[in-house]
């Protein structure tokens, strides 16, 4: 008796199309997910690359801004050339109101008298150990801060030294000897300075650097500190500083134009400082 055989099973796999189709489709799915990697990446990129633009432009502008607020009167001049400009200014270190000072035609002296300083819990916030700051009384062009101090008339002189007295007043020495101040304050104000900042605009790039008070205003900057990069090539019809000096009706101004460019994008910060001081 013949038995009946079982039916041959077919072998499970793919066809070489199959294996074809599937590589196509991974291959068109891979370069649509790198394509969509890549701009992510691109763009991620792009937005930290601008942040960090703006974050460095701000940072400058506004330590610029408190800087020169705090300016002795009429101590912000400007010099520029083909290729740069530097604003230069004397910040305060303390100010106070005196109450005896030799103005011409008083006798000459070497000692002045004034109010004392305000006090930081119970801490005086100036001090003058080693001294050699200057003592500034009523300057009202910035030729009279920065030019020589060791005439006997002037309206700027070298401290020695000073000492606390009774009744809330400092006696202060001056290290000039006797001398004598062209003008009395209307107020009656007095600052005390000891280092003179410049911001230049070079090569687009903004430097900070800082020197000792007195003489012409250098270029290019000695010894400058890196502030903010991928500024916009130097334009002397659009200059980054403007001084506009002080009026009857308001105190001196400083217009700030800094042109920032980066990916053929451009950011322009343009803001006016208000010098709250005054002589």
């Amino acid at each position: 008796m013949l038995k009946r055989q079982g039916s041959i099973k077919p072998t499970k796999g793919f066809t070489l199309i199959e294996l074809i189709l599937v590589i196509i489709i991974l291959g068109v799915m891979s370069v649509g997910i790198a394509g969509f990697i890549t701009l992510t990446t691109q763009t991620y990129l792009n937005v930290s690359k601008r942040d960090e633009l703006l974050a460095n432009a701000r940072f400058v502008v506004e330590r610029l801004n408190r800087e020169i607020r705090n300016a002795v009167p009429n101590s912000v001049r400007v010099d520029n050339n083909t290729i740069m400009q530097c604003i230069e200014f004397i910040p305060v270190v303390a100010s106070t109101t005196y109450i005896d000072i030799p103005v011409q035609p008083e006798p000459a002296r070497d000692n002045i008298t004034v109010i004392e300083f305000p006090n930081s819990g119970g801490i005086a916030p100036y001090r003058c150990d080693d001294c050699g700051d200057l003592v500034m009384v009523y300057p009202l062009s910035d030729s009279e801060i920065y030019d020589d101090h060791t005439d006997a008339t002037g309206k700027v002189f070298a401290l020695a030294s000073f000492t606390p007295t009774v009744l809330d007043t400092w006696e202060m020495t001056i290290s000039n000897g006797d001398v004598n101040f062209t003008e009395d304050s209307p107020t009656e104000r007095m600052y005390i300075a000891n280092e003179q900042i410049s911001y230049c605009v070079f090569a687009g790039q903004i430097f900070r650097y800082n020197n000792s008070i007195g003489g012409s205003q250098s270029l290019p900057p000695q010894s400058p500190v890196l502030m903010a990069e991928n500024l916009a090539p130097f334009d002397e019809n659009l200059l980054p500083f403007e001084i506009l000096p002080a009026t009857l009706t308001r105190n001196a101004l400083v217009k700030t134009r800094l042109h920032f460019t980066q990916d053929n994008e451009d950011y322009v910060f343009e803001n006016d400082i208000h010098i709250v001081n005054v002589p």
